[in-house]
């Protein structure tokens, strides 16, 4: 099955008045890791990976050389791909899941076919460009009737079970199943939606769940909180932007906040607690003794009477 699946892709590509069946297998995609310096709000250095051209089974297993980096640093993988192979995308996309990675689809990128199981497995998706849905099939030399009857139902069977581990609705993998592959459907920077939600609910609640706990409050008032903060925007003055939306969070006013935030400065971790902390898996880093009493230690002053 392995092999099968391995030559089992879901791409296309657009030439001149037509689609054309990708019949051979092709080289592997090209994948960039960069490091980037830390967006305000960030505490680390970010991982970007950038994936584009043909998606291979060595893509996975480059991809994989970065495991030990990719669970400590922030991680947002950027996409350009006409597709490849189903398998290899599956496996690129449990380890970004695995890692919490943000994925995106650039102006003017493409994510067609197999790409597109890449994009779900971010926990936040941003798309700027275009992504294209269409059912999955073999690219290899034709196969006998009987074993196509036994993979194909496999195939289908395996993409719908990892759509449903991102997160997705069924709703997605109907309309992949249900287009056939020379009719790709496409959709735009904002038309996605109604099948891919920007966010995983289940990462979603989890960081709703951190967040009430770092600012000593309910779920439901730290949704509430969030969806104020909106107000605060000001892309001219991204200082005050920030002040205005930790305010909100922590329920002061600007002025206090500001106040406050200063004495936090003692809460700040040693050196050697830095060193701990850095060396835990971004997973389970909030969890760890030496994290939460520092999250202790600011809410007293942020909360106090």
């Amino acid at each position: 099955m392995t092999d099968q699946l391995a030559k089992c892709h879901c791409a296309c590509i657009t030439l001149g008045i037509g689609l054309l069946l990708i019949t051979t297998l092709v080289a592997e995609a090209e994948i960039v890791v960069k490091r980037k310096d830390s967006t305000p709000g960030q505490p680390r250095e970010a991982i970007e990976v950038w994936i584009t051209g043909t998606i291979a089974e060595a893509d996975a297993k480059k991809l994989d050389t970065f495991s030990q980096q990719l669970e400590h640093d922030v991680l947002r993988v950027y996409l350009n791909s006409q597709g490849g192979e189903i398998s290899a995308a599956m496996k690129i996309g449990r380890l970004i899941r695995q890692n919490e990675g943000v994925t995106a689809i650039p102006l003017p990128a493409r994510c067609y076919s197999s790409c597109v199981l890449i994009f779900i497995s971010g926990v936040k998706r941003i798309n700027f460009g275009e992504i294209g849905l269409h059912r999955p099939f073999f690219a290899s030399a034709p196969q006998e009737r009987q074993v196509l009857e036994k993979q194909v139902p496999l195939m289908l069977s395996l993409v719908k079970s990892y759509v449903g581990e991102m997160g997705i609705t069924d709703n997605l993998y109907q309309q992949m199943v249900n287009t056939e592959p020379s009719q790709m459907v496409k959709y735009g920077w904002s038309d996605y939606k109604t099948l891919i939600p920007e966010s995983d609910p289940v990462y979603e609640e989890i960081e709703i769940s951190y967040e009430a706990r770092q600012y000593g409050i309910t779920t439901a008032e730290m949704r509430h909180r969030i969806q104020d903060t909106e107000r605060c925007y000001n892309p001219n003055d991204m200082s005050r932007w920030l002040a205005c939306n930790e305010a909100i969070r922590w329920g002061l006013s600007e002025r206090v906040y500001e106040q406050r935030s200063q004495k936090t400065m003692q809460c700040a971790l040693r050196d050697d607690e830095s060193k701990v902390v850095d060396g835990i898996p971004k997973r389970i880093r909030r969890d760890h003794p030496i994290w939460i009493r520092m999250e202790s230690c600011v809410r007293r002053i942020m909360l106090s009477p």
